[in-house]
């Protein structure tokens, strides 16, 4: 589905779209910034995003209603009294530190998603010939790959689980991330009966299939290597 179809639903049944942009740093769609599209955007900023203030976001809007609604929930509803407050709140106040390092990065974004994409085609290079292994895709008619990480997916005959080659690769000091677990079959959920009946093939296969490789901004060319070296071990 694409924007202008969530738009057009949203517009129709009177509805707010919040856009999920916490791994978009840098990203456009169709030539237009991610963050941009929603009433409410946000990002996140923990450590392995593109820019970072080791942990905290941010929540962007053009509504001034919701910014300030945003802006009170986030300082514990302080009205002009300041210590007598007619609802709840929280303590979600960024400090000056965390916010000036957010903004130096952000300075250099450009340069950061150079970097990034720098990485991405240098692993895409290296890890080619494994034919094992399905690569992150480049580029489609709507937007180029930022890189964010670099995620790799096992074939789907291919006998090593995902556990077995993540822990074969932290035996050569390789540190791996696996994808994230579905939400239908989160243990917490499940507890409250939600998608007890639920199957969602596309989200158990990335899961059982995918893991993500070092990607971060310091990685030099030689690192890589290494990784691509250990890779071809472990996987061929």
């Amino acid at each position: 589905m694409t924007y202008g179809n969530i738009e057009k639903i949203a517009k129709k049944h009177n509805l707010k779209v919040i856009e999920d942009s916490a791994q978009m740093h840098g990203q456009e769609y169709k030539d237009k910034k991610c963050g941009s599209f929603g009433d409410i955007s946000i990002f996140s900023f923990y450590p392995n995003k593109q820019i970072t203030t080791g942990e905290g976001g941010m929540v962007l809007t053009d509504d001034k209603n919701l910014n300030d609604r945003a802006k009170s929930l986030r300082n514990l509803c302080f009205t002009k009294d300041r210590f007598i407050h007619e609802e709840l709140g929280w303590n979600y106040r960024m400090t000056n530190m965390q916010a000036a390092l957010g903004v130096a990065q952000l300075e250099q974004i450009d340069k950061i998603v150079e970097e990034k994409r720098y990485i991405g085609h240098t692993y895409n290079e290296l890890l080619k010939d494994i034919d094992v292994i399905a690569l992150p895709i480049e580029k489609t008619d709507y937007c180029e790959n930022i890189y964010w990480v670099y995620a790799i997916m096992l074939n789907d005959d291919y006998l090593k689980t995902v556990k077995e080659v993540m822990s074969e690769l932290g035996k050569y000091k390789i540190g791996t991330r696996p994808f994230f677990y579905p939400m239908h079959k989160q243990p917490v959920f499940n507890k409250m009966g939600l998608f007890l009946d639920d199957h969602l093939p596309n989200s158990e296969k990335l899961y059982a299939k995918g893991f993500y490789i070092p990607s971060g901004l310091a990685l030099t060319k030689e690192q890589m290597m290494e990784v691509s070296d250990t890779l071809h071990k472990v996987l061929v």
